[in-house]
């Protein structure tokens, strides 16, 4: 018995000196709230941890007012001319197409932010998720969405504005998704899409281009040099700028000199990496491979293409944006 409560009280005496821990989640510094608040919004250090402190480091309030700040920036740029931009161009086995993003200057236009969003958009725009396209006139491909009001319901519906609005945020710019152009999302053994952008290697610049080229034996051709050709041929198109692929597109042969035949039908410009005119390249693919190919159409977008920018007075602008007007800087 004595033993018994000998090792009775030694449990009890041992037991008084457990510890014990609360299982409750430790709240996040400063520091991790922050890097949160910047993963979700992209939002500047200095602005993050401005909301932080002016809402007592409470995330949601920090979250909606850095939110609300970023769309009272975004409708307040909206007037706002945008003639810079990337063209994002991106090719599958299945379809191809151009995406073109427009900012107000070249400086935002390099940056990487700007091209991070565009990038964002290029892979939402790829997945065709409801986006309304028409035909492009003479085109058996190509289809088009150009129309801003079309183009702002689908980005709303698509999480595209808040990709745009936080860029907007960040860089002070206004920026919009002015176009896209697709082709039918479905795969096909008799296509082939090449893609190439002027001045990028992920595919994004001033110019882009998508070719599409028809094969007559897919399963013979040799697919890392067909691709290798695809991507080449859209190069050319960036480069040489063609209107037409081959003679028959042509409706009027006899009002154009050899000169403008040669720069304005594909078939005739010569190769960019040699070997002859296009048309020969093709052909001696053929007798290379036993595989002919078919320039079938092209797609050509230049960033700010036909957008008129409005001159205007430097200075005043510059007072505009800072809220003033020329007169009350007088006196």
């Amino acid at each position: 018995m004595t033993s018994l409560l000998r090792s009775a009280l030694r449990s009890v005496s041992q037991q008084s000196h457990l510890r014990f821990y609360s299982t409750a989640p430790k709240a996040e510094s400063l520091a991790q709230l922050v890097a949160r608040l910047r993963k979700e919004t992209q939002a500047p250090i200095a602005k993050a941890r401005q909301a932080l402190t002016e809402n007592h480091n409470d995330y949601t309030k920090a979250l909606e007012s850095l939110l609300a700040s970023a769309a009272k920036t975004s409708l307040k740029v909206a007037s706002r001319t945008t003639k810079e931009g990337l063209v994002a161009v991106f090719s599958s086995g299945s379809h191809a197409g151009l995406v073109e993003v427009n900012c107000e200057t070249d400086f935002v236009q390099r940056s990487d932010g700007f091209k991070s969003a565009v990038s964002t958009i290029r892979g939402i725009v790829q997945q065709q998720r409801g986006l309304e396209v028409k035909p492009v006139p003479g085109s058996s491909l190509f289809s088009e969405c150009s129309d801003a009001e079309s183009l702002k319901t689908w980005s709303n519906a698509n999480k595209v504005t808040p990709i745009l609005v936080e860029a907007i945020a960040k860089m002070g710019e206004n920026m919009k998704l002015r176009r896209v152009t697709l082709t039918p999302m479905k795969p096909s053994m008799s296509l082939v899409y090449g893609a190439f952008a002027h001045g990028s290697s992920d595919l994004m610049g001033r110019i882009g281009a998508v070719v599409a080229l028809s094969i007559s034996d897919a399963m013979n051709a040799p697919k890392e040099e067909l691709a290798a050709l695809a991507r080449q041929l859209a190069q050319q198109v960036v480069g040489f700028d063609p209107i037409y692929v081959r003679d028959t597109d042509v409706k009027d042969m006899a009002s154009l000199s050899p000169e403008e035949l040669e720069a304005q039908i594909l078939y005739r410009q010569q190769f960019l990496m040699g070997g002859g005119t296009v048309e020969q390249v093709l052909e001696n693919f053929r007798t290379k491979h036993g595989v002919a190919i078919k320039v079938v159409e092209f797609s050509r977008y230049v960033c700010g293409e036909g957008i008129e920018v409005k001159e205007s007075n430097f200075a005043e602008e510059v007072l505009q944006q800072a809220g003033l007007k020329a007169c009350e800087t007088l006196g």
